[in-house]
């Protein structure tokens, strides 16, 4: 029986194979970003950006603007081997590890917010990191300005999520900033 449901699923189209990599069971997450998106009248959490050692990577769309209340499916794709490296190096880097647990804007936030919750798997145990409003070039202009690892951490997830999901990003000044120095070749 094992033989035959093998053999039907190989027979199966493999196009659905292209389109939807899955990761390996025993594939670690290397980063995840949980999203909430808080109005006045609803709260949406989903994935944002989950990154998994085998390169695969997944999102989810945000339901906010969308009336319907049901959970939204991960996107799944793999990630070229140049986003690969780029992310994971974001991730090794030993000031990231030092990055404190909690950042917010220093301004009222009135009807809309975002909300990031970053988990990064280290040794021992995952970092964790929330950030309300991630926004590095305000922050930086009400005089609290990010660490540098942070705004290179959150510029890279905002530029890969816009990557696979083909959503635009307007990276504020800041993030244009370091996204050009690490895309230049280092010498």
């Amino acid at each position: 029986m094992l033989v035959v449901m093998t053999a039907l699923g190989l027979l199966g189209p493999a196009d659905n194979l292209a389109q939807s990599p899955s990761h390996t069971p025993s594939a670690d997450i290397l980063l995840e970003v949980i999203a909430t998106h808080t109005t006045m009248a609803s709260e949406n959490t989903y994935v944002y950006l989950r990154v998994f050692s085998d390169r695969t990577a997944e999102f989810q769309p945000s339901r906010h603007g969308n009336s319907e209340k049901k959970e939204l499916p991960a996107i799944k794709k793999t990630l070229t081997q140049d986003e690969f490296i780029r992310i994971t190096s974001v991730l090794s880097e030993p000031k990231l590890a030092t990055v404190g647990p909690k950042y917010e804007t220093r301004y009222a936030i009135v009807d809309t917010s975002t909300e990031w919750t970053i988990k990064i798997q280290r040794p021992g145990q995952a970092q964790t990191i929330q950030v309300l409003e991630f926004s590095p070039g305000l922050a930086r202009t009400m005089k609290h300005p990010y660490p540098d690892a942070l705004v290179k951490l959150g510029c890279n997830i905002g530029k890969l999520r816009a990557a696979l999901s083909g959503e635009s990003n307007f990276p504020d000044s800041e993030c244009k900033r370091v996204l050009r120095a690490t895309s230049q070749p280092k010498s």
